[in-house]
């Protein structure tokens, strides 16, 4: 009866380990695609800026034929 008991805490013990360190990548990764993701807003940002450096007229004037 000792040793199930000692075999369950043990057990126990290594699947709350196993929580804890997968929370931990889960949450690392997590700031990471929230990193790129910001990085991508501003790439995508400065390529707006940059063609309308280019073109300044483009996007300025709809025209709509029927």
């Amino acid at each position: 009866m000792v040793m199930n008991i000692a075999s369950l805490a043990s057990s126990l013990k290594a699947q709350e380990l196993q929580l804890a360190v997968g929370t931990r990548l889960v949450g690392m990764a997590k700031d990471a695609m929230e990193v790129q993701a910001g990085d991508l807003l501003k790439l995508l940002e400065s390529a707006k800026v940059l063609e309308l450096s280019v073109n300044p007229h483009l996007g300025s004037i709809l025209d709509v034929e029927a």
